[in-house]
């Protein structure tokens, strides 16, 4: 698996990371075992950098992403979860963080977001958070999520002794906007851009259109899948990450596939809404 400098860390992880959202709580046990074979699978392809929160199943996701990644040495993962916005004060954000650890079942968190700028917290309170954290030794590196340039900028101002080295973003080849707005300030300060939904929320099954043809086109020339070229393309973008889930394991073997795949720049450029708003974007070397 290929991988990429975490900001100025010194630190790489892969640039195909292993996503689990939409994980429901409440659900059978065989469908927790289906889950957790697949994460596994993708350990076993070098997706080790696995991307969780804590509202995603009310935890549940934590907490069995805990059962698997107990059975593996820890410094061999990395460990990304998410704060949820809407607790209201310092206490209950420490808390809030100090819960995600417990139901992961580690001592550290590799990389911790903010899920969502909050309607309620000051993203002064919230740095003085994640600063706090670090200095704890409870987490290693602190990011964001959904922040525009504008709020990442204000974040990075008030943290002291720390650097911001992520912000987490809804962006796939269907969903340009912070590719042609923001990717060229993050290569620039060499910050990552991690693409959530990477396939939109259904996998592209339904998608039609000049998008499909185009990447129909393209993924006849590489022997690939749709869901593979689009994935690649984001990857062939420097200081872009992705974490796609993949609950089965046919899914994470096509995933981790498609992390090799190379695109001319001629393919990459194919797919760009708006030609003039890309020109300052660097694409990964051949």
């Amino acid at each position: 698996m290929k991988t990429i400098k975490l900001g100025k860390t010194g630190v790489t992880i892969p640039i195909l990371g292993q996503g689990t959202w939409g994980i429901k709580s409440f659900r059978s046990k065989s469908y927790y075992k289906k889950w957790k074979e697949s994460i596994k699978k993708g350990i076993e392809l070098g997706i080790t950098h696995i991307d969780t929160a804590e509202m995603y199943g009310r935890g549940t996701s934590e907490q069995i992403l805990g059962h698997v990644i107990s059975e593996y040495d820890r410094d061999d993962l990395f460990i990304t979860t998410k704060l949820f916005p809407m607790h209201l004060r310092y206490k209950t954000m420490k808390k809030a963080a100090y819960k995600s650890l417990k139901r992961l079942g580690i001592k550290e968190i590799d990389l911790y977001l903010i899920h969502w700028p909050s309607p309620f917290n000051s993203i002064k309170t919230q740095m003085r958070v994640l600063e706090d954290l670090v200095n704890e030794g409870k987490v290693r590196y602190i990011g964001v999520s959904n922040f525009s340039v504008k709020q990442f900028k204000e974040a990075q101002f008030y943290l002291k002794n720390t650097e911001l080295v992520s912000n987490q973003l809804h962006v796939s080849v269907a969903r340009q906007k912070h590719i042609g707005k923001s990717l060229s300030f993050y290569q620039k300060e060499g910050i990552i851009m991690t693409a959530y939904s990477p396939l939109g929320h259904n996998g592209f099954r339904n998608l039609k259109g000049e998008l499909r043809n185009k990447l129909e086109m393209v993924a006849k020339t590489h022997n690939a899948t749709i869901q593979q070229i689009a994935i690649a393309w984001l990857v062939n973008h420097e200081n872009v990450i992705t974490i796609p889930k993949a609950f089965k394991i046919k899914h994470m073997i096509a995933n981790a596939e498609a992390a090799n795949i190379r695109l001319s720049d001629k393919e990459i450029k194919l797919f760009y809404e708006d030609g003039r708003e890309l020109e300052r974007i660097k694409i990964v070397s051949a």
